[in-house]
């Protein structure tokens, strides 16, 4: 086979995953050509791993062994694209797959366009189309990622063009329980020269019905917010444009912060250990991003200006209870209204995913 235009990973830990599926959705029916999937097998024979997907090497398709005793996708993820040939590569979770007619419709406007990266449209197995990122309305080519908000695509689920890949620094966090993506996805964001997203191609599926992810095992606070705090803490996230930084913060804390503290809503949950490592990230990202906390509602911002200060555990617990308790306006309204209209504002969230839900679905 020629250089393929797009090479697929898909890790895959164990036989119980459903990577038959997955591997099907990209080569049934009538796949484009000069498309090649290579299925990383992680700490498991290639042989066990061919026998669940039903089909034998060929150019389309391939196995690769990979162990490092690490329960983590990060290593055979990079390991699969640093291998990979392909003009473009992407990544998929060995429990996904995608809709009919995707890969023709990625290869052809990869061949018409000549994105640097090009964002799936994806839906969640059994759901509607997911509204992320929230685009400027309209807007499909050529994306800002701080106006079409990118960062809320934590997850490089992309066509991206291998050469931009050669940075190491491009490349899944390994070591960590979660978060693996979350700089490699922040960089290729603002890096990547041109930014597209597929709004009129079938959608890349997350799959629900396999039941074992390995980042799902509960976690301490430091190890579901490490991928944060290594963020913040690199020289490439201090170097970014304020405009940049203040985007990238205020997803921080939305979506990491607040979901590390809604998810401990009891005394236990917060040893001194927990409340220190919590209050330290939330300062390390509001040292670079002060204005982060701008366009959050008044409920977050009270509850993450109070994690700040590492209050006692009944403390804290007392304003993760009055956060998820608020009123509608509390959890809507920035604390300065000028700041209700902000691009990053809950209000305009809001107002948007109503537009998506109602209009065109754009992923």
């Amino acid at each position: 086979m020629t250089t393929p235009l797009l090479e697929v990973v898909i890790a895959v830990h164990a036989v119980t995953r459903p990577i038959d599926r997955a591997v099907s959705s990209l080569l049934s029916g009538e796949p484009a050509s000069g498309v090649r999937v290579t299925v990383v097998c992680h700490g498991i024979d290639a042989s066990e791993i061919a026998a669940v997907v039903g089909r034998p090497e060929s150019a389309s398709l391939r196995y690769v062994e990979y162990r490092d005793g690490v329960p983590s996708p990060a290593g055979p993820f990079n390991h699969g694209l640093r291998s990979a040939e392909g003009q473009y590569v992407a990544i998929m979770g060995s429990d996904d797959y995608v809709e009919p007619g995707a890969v023709r419709a990625w290869t052809d406007a990869l061949r018409s366009r000549r994105p640097d990266v090009a964002l799936m449209r994806l839906r969640r197995q059994g759901g509607p189309v997911l509204a992320s990122p929230l685009t400027r309305i309209g807007r499909t080519r050529r994306l800002d990622a701080v106006k079409d908000r990118l960062f809320y695509r934590t997850a490089p689920l992309a066509l991206i063009r291998r050469d931009l890949l050669t940075d190491r620094a491009l490349s899944l966090t390994e070591g960590l329980r979660t978060g693996d993506d979350m700089a490699m996805s922040a960089r290729l964001w603002t890096e990547a020269p041109r930014v597209d997203l597929l709004h009129d191609a079938p959608c890349y599926v997350i799959g629900a019905d396999a039941g074992d992810r390995i980042t799902e095992a509960s976690m301490t606070v430091a190890e579901q917010l490490r991928a944060v705090e290594l963020l913040v803490g690199d020289g490439w996230w201090r170097a970014l444009a304020p405009r940049v930084r203040t985007s990238l913060g205020v997803k921080l804390l939305r979506v990491h912060v607040l979901d590390a503290l809604l998810g401990r809503p009891s005394v236990d949950a917060w040893a001194p250990r927990e409340r220190a490592d919590l209050a330290r990230v939330v300062r390390a990202v509001l040292a670079d991003a002060p204005a982060a906390v701008e366009p959050l509602s008044r409920a977050d911002r009270v509850l993450i200006e109070t994690a700040s200060g590492e209050p006692p555990a009944e403390e804290l617990v007392a304003a993760i209870a009055r956060r998820k308790n608020a009123g509608r306006l509390d959890t809507i309204l920035p604390r300065r209204l000028r700041r209700m209209f902000d691009r990053e504002s809950t209000l305009v969230r809001f107002v948007l995913y109503r537009v998506r839900r109602g209009g065109a679905e754009r992923g």
